[in-house]
């Protein structure tokens, strides 16, 4: 009877360590989802956008499962690096001074930066325009950097995009800027259509957009870019871009 018993434990135990050996790793992608159309939450409060649908992609190649954790843009860089996410995917600009403290994937995108103003709004049309003006930028981005570099420029800081535009609409702010894909997305929204607009186009930074990953995890690094550059090779990025940057 003990030795059925003690071999019925071991056919349990090898078969748990099999299933667990098996199973995909979780990977835990923080991101902030009021960013449309990188990240946003549908009316059904489920999570869209174009980093959702890459990192999908991206983990079902490495063979790894999702749990998002979406969380302030300002809290992600220091959560990847309390290693409470494993990885960023937020439209996050590869900046040299972020690469100091992160990894960062290849660049998947490159954009420019739109600044959004009142609909009725004519009087700003070049970065010049915006001295002693008011602009509203999101918490920790690189807007934010570059609008505090502007002289004479007040700026005010919002953990959410949404209350950057909202600003604008109500006229506490003279303008908002953010990312041309996410500025035409809040321009065509429902809840805004003819209240703003494009005032104009800036480069801000020169770099692109790419996922933030631990220093020292080479390994998930280099998972992430081989899967990265064989959809890239496919054209499966390409269409990505082509369904969400219209």
């Amino acid at each position: 009877m003990k030795k059925c018993i003690l071999a019925l434990l071991v056919l349990v135990l090898f078969s748990s360590a099999a299933f667990a050996a098996a199973a995909p790793k979780v990977l835990k992608v923080g991101t902030e989802s009021t960013y449309p159309p990188y990240e946003f939450r549908d009316e059904k409060n489920n999570l869209k956008g174009f980093d959702i649908d890459l990192m999908e992609a991206i983990a079902e190649k490495i063979g790894m499962t999702i749990e998002w954790v979406d969380m302030p843009f300002d809290s992600l860089i220091p959560s990847l690096l309390a290693k409470k996410i494993d990885i960023v995917a937020a439209g996050m600009s590869a900046t040299e001074e972020r690469a100091k403290k992160v990894s960062f994937s290849m660049n998947y995108e490159v954009s420019m930066s739109a600044f959004l103003v009142a609909a009725d709004n004519d009087t700003m049309k070049t970065p010049a325009d915006m001295k002693g003006k008011t602009v509203a930028v999101q918490l920790g981005t690189v807007q934010e950097t570059y609008s505090q570099s502007l002289e004479g420029v007040t700026v005010k800081s919002f953990q959410k995009f949404d209350d950057c535009v909202r600003e604008v609409i109500l006229g506490r702010v003279d303008a908002t800027l953010m990312d041309i894909p996410v500025a035409k997305s809040y321009v065509e929204h429902k809840d805004f259509t003819g209240k703003i607009k494009i005032g104009f186009v800036q480069e801000i930074t020169g770099s692109g957009k790419a996922l933030a990953m631990n220093l020292e995890d080479k390994e998930l690094q280099e998972k992430v870019n081989g899967a990265l550059a064989e959809m890239d090779k496919s054209g499966e990025l390409q269409k990505m871009r082509d369904l969400w940057f219209k």
